[in-house]
């Protein structure tokens, strides 16, 4: 059953607002048309045809906990959670199997074999904490709450982690996805120090680079040098979530996100892990007045994009086929993208 809290109440009211028009400032805002819902509903019945019993999903990669964690966000992103929802029972599939992947080092992943344990182990935090914090599902808490203390051990000196799980000093790409996991879990009510969030921020600010010749502010791999829209989407977004910094202060960063996309920047190297933290970057700024207009012109520009990788026919009816998003990332992802509007996982509301 799901925790009553303030937040949910508001993302739901909000959505009926939304759809009825009975906000003028919401109303003008861009939502989640016919055409978005039916291809998130479509890309939902794809990734259910993909489960196994066990939760995993079919393909190559489909063990991971990666892709099992980013394919129940997928669900619980217009409202599904376990017992609640047409999507109840892929959700409770989906916990099982990540509970079921921890390690005695609190490890969510089956074993070290993957290509980046720290990575899977990130979003199937960030799974567990967004479950955790709606549901207080039982079986979840001592998973999630040594899951955290692994993160906490695994920091490095300068803030930052690595793609192994170690206290060793990484990239901007693989510390984002820890800090996300480090804030919901902290928002869910377990304990997270403010020191470890607080240097995974000062390592995030150290990536920032000068303003380049249009004033735009990107931010680098793991410096200051090398700006791209991807780890430029991932730092502004987490700096706005985890350092509740205001827009203002993150102007020319936003501005360089803009600027990729309107000039195709946007299509380089890692394309879904850009828009996936750049969709969230940018709707989280639209709550603040001088700001909307960015989210009302990416929002549709990039869901008419999206829509347009969709297989319409045959049997992957419901996928995508996007570039930087192995296996069933590629429809995932998407859908996280598209159902921003929702407002329903808390990590990302406004």
């Amino acid at each position: 059953m799901r925790t009553f809290k303030p937040f949910a109440l508001i993302a739901t009211l909000s959505l009926a607002l939304s759809c009825i028009g009975a906000s003028a400032g919401e109303s003008e805002m861009p939502q989640v048309s016919r055409e978005i819902k039916a291809s998130i509903e479509m890309a939902q019945r794809f990734i259910a045809s993909q489960q196994k019993s066990d939760g995993s999903y079919m393909g190559g990669e489909g063990h991971l906990t990666a892709i099992v964690a980013s394919c129940t966000l997928a669900f619980m992103a217009t409202g599904n959670l376990p017992g609640e929802g047409p999507y109840a029972r892929n959700v409770s599939l989906g916990v099982n199997y990540i509970v079921g992947s921890a390690q005695p080092s609190g490890m969510l992943l089956k074993n070290n074999n993957a290509s980046g344990p720290m990575y899977n182990h990130g979003l199937a935090t960030l799974c567990l904490s967004e479950v955790w914090g709606q549901t207080r599902d039982p079986r979840v808490s001592e998973k999630l709450h040594k899951a955290i203390e692994l993160h906490i051990r695994c920091q490095g000196p300068g803030g930052s982690w690595t793609y192994q799980p170690k206290p060793q000093d990484g990239d901007l790409s693989i510390t984002i996805m820890q800090v996300l996991a480090l804030r919901a879990a902290k928002d869910a009510g377990v304990p997270v120090p403010k020191e470890t969030i607080d240097r995974a921020l000062r390592f995030v600010f150290a990536c920032k680079c000068p303003p380049d010749g249009n004033g735009f502010t990107g931010f680098g791999y793991s410096g200051p040098s090398g700006a791209k829209f991807s780890t430029s989407s991932a730092a502004v977004m987490a700096l706005q979530v985890c350092g509740d910094y205001k827009p203002g202060d993150l102007k020319g960063g936003l501005e360089y996100i803009m600027n990729a996309r309107k000039t195709r920047l946007d299509q380089n190297e890692w394309y879904m892990y850009g828009h996936y933290y750049a969709g969230q970057a940018i709707f989280q700024s639209s709550r603040f007045q001088g700001f909307e207009k960015y989210w009302k012109w990416w929002y549709p520009s990039v869901s008419q994009e999206l829509m347009s990788k969709q297989v319409k026919s045959g049997q992957n009816r419901g996928s995508f086929t996007v570039q930087g998003a192995p296996g069933m990332l590629s429809t995932a992802w998407p859908v996280l993208v598209l159902a921003i509007p929702y407002n329903y996982l808390p990590i990302y509301q406004k």
